[in-house]
């Protein structure tokens, strides 16, 4: 399976360019395919077309780094896209323990940072599952409890939706960040269970995946309009979990001293009273 996540995301990088995107003469006539041509991508890389068209078919063994780098550049792939082809084609081992594969538990310790702290919380599994939240995060979304999905939330729950400025601008990002995070793990048959559900269920989300776009999780912006609060401006951090390289601590914090930290505190109050 990781040899085809390599090919799949080699043809849909291939699919995006186009010939003067990279240099090369758009020519005449109409081209067969919607973006290069696997010789194309071969003679920028430096590879013989033969040994590309094995690596998008999975029948090109492991590449060497400098393949790796080469492919990379033909691309035009940036640095965060440039290390998750790296990822893609780097050997892993295969002696976990399949008996441990179905179980998340989140430490003691950070479920009771979660009830803890008085900021919206939540702390997410391998496959984008809630595995814990305070009441903070529910007053945010009501999807943000333990058991519901992210992704299913997201693209399938019409009040998630709503709750967004830019909905399509941060759905896109969300999956990029998806496949960044999942890395080979989006061969799973978990994890594969649920992208096809969501594919077959949401265009949006089988678009937006099919393009393989990637991109680093960092602080960003969750720009919201809240049924109650109005609309909020929140940064939204998602903190390693130590010892849990599958789970992620997320929070939301608004900027001290801002309009925005004022509806917060006062939505979070409500919910007290």
């Amino acid at each position: 399976m990781a040899e085809d996540l390599l090919a799949g995301y080699l043809r849909a990088r291939r699919g995006q360019l186009r010939p003067g995107d990279v240099g090369l003469p758009e020519g005449t006539g109409r081209r067969r395919v919607a973006g290069l041509r696997r010789e194309e991508v071969a003679l920028l890389a430096g590879i013989s077309a033969d040994y590309y068209l094995r690596l998008e078919q999975g029948r090109g063994g492991t590449p060497s780094l400098q393949v790796i780098r080469s492919l990379a550049r033909a691309l035009r792939l940036d640095d965060a896209a440039t290390a998750y082809l790296t990822s893609l084609a780097t050997p892993v081992a295969t002696d976990a323990d399949p008996a441990t594969q179905g179980r998340e538990r989140v430490p003691s310790s950070v479920e009771n940072l979660v009830r803890l702290l008085p900021l919206p919380a939540f702390v997410t599994g391998r496959n984008f599952d809630v595995l814990t939240a305070n009441r903070s995060a529910f007053q945010i979304s009501p999807e943000l409890v333990t058991g519901k999905n992210r992704l299913r939330s997201f693209f399938l729950v019409d009040s998630e939706r709503d709750l967004y400025r830019d909905w399509q601008k941060t759905a896109r990002r969300f999956v990029a960040v998806v496949r960044d995070t999942v890395g080979r793990g989006a061969a799973r048959p978990d994890f594969l269970a649920l992208v096809a559900e969501l594919s077959e269920r949401s265009e949006s989300f089988r678009q937006l995946w099919e393009r393989h776009d990637v991109v680093t999780r960092d602080t960003e912006l969750a720009l919201l309009r809240h049924p109650v609060a109005g609309p909020l401006q929140l940064h939204l951090e998602r903190l390693s979990v130590a010892g849990m390289p599958e789970q992620g601590l997320v929070i939301y914090h608004p900027t001290a001293g801002s309009e925005d930290a004022r509806r917060l505190t006062r939505l979070l109050d409500s919910a007290d009273r």
